[in-house]
């Protein structure tokens, strides 16, 4: 197969494959992008609101709304900043943190069973393809 066929049917199947994965979620009142925000807030190390939209390439204004409906659903709490009083810094709450590997788990046992699915040969191509796949996500 050409690298242009390929690379079209591989971006198909993944967006696909990531559609499939964002329909589970424990708490479909949430947005995928309500989902995004928790995201880059377990990844930054001092999450403030403008970190916060800069990791996900949006607007401070736009990240406040976002965040005040994490804070009222119970999912982000917010604190002071230690060193400048001007700032907050915002993290996962407990609450949070639960959703959030409720959610993962119920993403991981979906795609477990369709692994299961598989024959033994289609596994082992999967398994070889996984490290291939993180190398194209890198490029």
């Amino acid at each position: 197969m050409p690298s242009n066929a390929l690379a079209d049917s591989l971006r198909v199947a993944l967006v696909r494959m990531g559609r499939r994965m964002r329909r589970e979620r424990v708490d479909e009142s949430l947005s995928l992008h309500h989902l995004s925000a928790l995201g880059a807030m377990q990844q930054l190390k001092e999450p403030t609101l403008a970190r916060i939209a800069a990791a996900e390439c949006v607007k401070p204004p736009s990240m406040v709304k976002t965040l005040q409906h994490l804070e009222a659903m119970g999912y982000v709490e917010r604190s002071d900043h230690p060193s400048d009083g001007r700032m907050v810094v915002f993290r996962i709450s407990g609450k949070g943190d639960a959703m959030i590997a409720e959610t993962r788990e119920r993403r991981n046992r979906t795609l477990a069973a369709a692994i299961e699915r598989l024959d033994p040969a289609e596994r082992e191509i999967l398994e070889k393809a996984v490290p291939l796949i993180e190398r194209l996500a890198e490029a």
